[in-house]
């Protein structure tokens, strides 16, 4: 079985961060597939409309593929086959926007059944948007078609040198999700450790239940006891200490839930994501954020 990954390509092909951050964090894992997902805007140009008339959909997309986007399509495969990364099978899928990009993307990270959906800083300025939106901007149809199914890696660009991961836990059920999704991803990926980190507060202080969850679903991925660390710290703005550990301790990851324990109706209430998983969208640096559902 193989890792498969959706990682979205944009037209500006000086970034490429998820690309980037993939070369350097899976290393030479050879269990990998990518679907490199490149989102064309809508054409009105009438001649190329009326040329389209005899196309199917694939041939469309790949006609409408504009230069710029062309060019960052092939320096993704470049830097894919050029580092140390072994990718198994590399795809490449284009498609006409159809429903606005966002929700293109996460329509087709829930029917391609993808491991994880790999965003670089494009893509991330549009998700960052659209979880800071009031629910009533925010049409239900994305919610309820897209379901946000899949996790995502929203990726900064990566420092050299950085690895690990920071697996943030406060008991809530997508915190497990993350967990299970970290355990999955990490079975590959030996070179890499866990450390599960807890902030303390006067609402939530039970570390020793929540490490003892956490690790239990880590050692069910076969993750031995010793890559997995644990850490506590005393806070009341969570999000702080989540930045200033990953700063500390040279995180390549910080993985945490989109919505907390005190966030559990966060979907029924047309919010998307928690407070601390929206602070750390806009502030993280260095790091990657893995987000889960």
């Amino acid at each position: 079985m193989n890792l498969h990954f959706l990682i979205s390509i944009s037209s500006e092909s000086e970034n490429l961060y998820g690309i980037r951050f993939l070369c350097s964090f899976i290393g030479s894992c050879k269990n990998i597939d990518v679907t490199l997902f490149h989102i064309n805007s809508p054409n009105d140009n009438s001649a190329s409309s009326l040329m389209s008339m005899w196309e199917g959909p694939e041939e469309k997309a790949e006609r409408m593929i504009h230069p710029a986007a062309r060019k960052a399509l092939n320096q993704a495969k470049f830097l894919l086959n050029s580092e140390s990364l072994a990718v198994n099978e590399l795809n490449t899928k284009t498609i006409v926007e159809q429903h606005g990009k966002v929700k293109d993307i996460l329509t087709e990270a829930t029917y391609g059944l993808y491991d994880a959906v790999i965003l670089g800083s494009r893509a991330t300025y549009t998700l960052q948007w659209m979880f800071e939106r009031p629910g009533d901007e925010i049409p239900q149809a994305l919610i309820r078609d897209a379901s946000l199914s899949s996790p995502m890696w929203i990726c900064n660009e990566p420092e050299v040198g950085r690895k690990n991961v920071l697996l943030c836990l406060d008991g809530s059920t997508s915190a497990l999700r993350i967990t299970d999704h970290v355990g999955y991803v990490l079975s590959f990926l030996p070179h890499h450790t866990i450390t599960l980190f807890h902030v303390c507060n006067p609402v939530s202080n039970n570390a020793e239940k929540i490490f003892q969850d956490g690790s239990d679903i880590l050692f069910k991925h076969t993750i031995a006891s010793e890559r997995i660390k644990t850490k506590t710290t005393w806070g009341l703005s969570v999000t702080n200490c989540i930045l200033n550990e990953q700063s500390n301790g040279k995180y390549a990851v910080v993985a945490v839930g989109l919505s907390g324990t005190n966030e559990k109706s966060a979907i029924h209430s047309n919010n998307i994501v928690g407070k601390t998983s929206s602070s750390l969208l806009k502030e993280i640096s260095k790091a990657s954020l893995w987000c889960c559902p």
